[in-house]
């Protein structure tokens, strides 16, 4: 796999767990309790060149849950435990929290992670968890949310049977509050980027049939917008960004108005990779979009 393409996919379990923050913990294996109410999002140090990719805070009124930093390595690097803790401790010095920290690492494998003599020391230190995805039961969970996880890491031939197995749980839970078919469409459009929307639709028995049950296509035509966002609306890479991209916006600032939808549904790739980044730290609208 080329760097650039394992920077697309640590951007893309980063969102992830931006929309569904909990399932970083659930990968550690660690019982939270208020889990669903931690936050993800990066942060930056000041005075530093150091920013952190990943941090799940939780509620003010949990001082006892701990603080998670997060790092998804899918590429080596051989200094990494040096610089990762170093913006850890960084955090730690500017920021004074007074809950606990732990340290969580997810790997696609064992073979990707790197270390050099000096960072040994860390690797003993309990706040540290270093998770291999290989490894994991994630098909064998009855947490569905971990399918999508099995379904980011997989080969192409495994996609098929992944995505059968949360269509199937769909069927199963229609009221369970995700949009199951906007998560597939958008992890696969990543998965397979030049493969077109509809080309992916046919490919996995994505048809509109299903997709008319999500809670975008719901909004839109409760507005009487949706001819006219969906000739907004472009193919391919774009879909899949502009899909996550109005997750989450909805999670962090609830239903948003139809101009909202306009705009993303208008918008260049390159623009909704942007806007994504801010939605981590953003605490208004205005802010994700710059106004």
């Amino acid at each position: 796999m080329a760097t650039t393409n394992r920077m697309k996919t640590d951007t893309l379990f980063y969102r992830l767990f931006q929309t569904e923050p909990s399932l970083a913990l659930d990968l550690a294996g660690l019982d939270v309790p208020g889990s669903e109410k931690y936050r993800f999002g990066s942060h930056e140090i000041k005075q530093t060149a150091f920013r952190l990719d990943g941090l799940l805070e939780p509620p003010a009124d949990q001082p006892d849950s701990p603080l998670v930093f997060v790092e998804v390595q899918f590429q080596p690097e051989e200094e990494f435990y040096l610089r990762f803790f170093g913006e850890i401790i960084l955090y730690l010095r500017q920021y004074k929290p007074v809950q606990p920290w732990l340290a969580l690492v997810f790997y696609p494998d064992s073979k990707i992670e790197r270390t050099i003599k000096a960072a040994m020391p860390f690797l003993d230190l309990p706040n540290l968890r270093r998770i291999y995805f290989d490894e994991l039961p994630l098909l064998e969970s009855s947490n569905p949310k971990l399918w999508l996880i099995a379904l980011i890491t997989a080969a192409e031939p495994q996609l098929p049977t992944i995505v059968e197995k949360v269509k199937a749980y769909r069927a199963n839970n229609p009221s369970d509050g995700v949009d199951w078919i906007e998560l597939l469409e958008t992890l696969l459009i990543y998965k397979l980027p030049e493969i077109t929307r509809e080309e992916i639709q046919t490919m996995f028995g994505l048809r509109d049939i299903d997709l008319k049950h999500t809670r975008f296509y719901q909004d839109a035509v409760k507005e009487g917008q949706l001819e006219g966002l969906e000739k907004g609306v472009r193919k391919g890479r774009i879909e899949g960004e502009a899909t996550l991209l109005l997750r989450q916006l909805d999670r962090r600032f609830g239903p948003l108005p139809i101009n909202v939808k306009q705009r993303i549904a208008s918008t260049d790739a390159e623009t909704l990779l942007i806007y994504g980044e801010r939605v981590l730290d953003a605490q208004s609208l205005d802010e994700v979009f710059g106004d």
